[in-house]
């Protein structure tokens, strides 16, 4: 049996926040409703973002997204920024890689990076 790894995140509005995150990821969600959206990753990954009355309550709730390589972290950056994203940290070099930081409406933070 493949386990899938999912990452929860916690939202005051879970359709308003699956239509910014359709917005980035370019992805229709899998699931939208009053209470919960899912939206599929990869075969192995998914994204639940679920309604809570205190969302980005628990320090560290992140969403982290591979790339393949630092020039893609570059674009999706300038990508995301058009598209309304809340960037808190620049593109950068890191001792892991390239990353930047975006953040959503609730404050759960996305961070895009690529290894090398």
């Amino acid at each position: 049996m493949t386990e899938i790894e999912d990452i929860p995140l916690s939202v005051a509005d879970p359709e308003a926040a699956a239509r910014f995150y359709a917005r980035l990821l370019r992805r229709t969600p899998l699931e939208a409703g009053p209470d919960r959206a899912v939206f599929i990753l990869s075969t192995r990954r998914t994204l639940s973002l679920w309604r809570s009355a205190q969302p980005a309550s628990r320090p560290g709730d992140a969403l982290e997204l591979r790339m393949k390589a630092p020039s893609v972290v570059d674009e999706l950056h300038m990508d995301w920024w058009d598209r309304g994203a809340r960037i808190v940290l620049p593109p950068m070099d890191t001792r892991q890689g390239r990353a930047f930081v975006a953040s959503d409406p609730d404050g759960n933070r996305i961070r895009v990076f690529a290894v090398g």
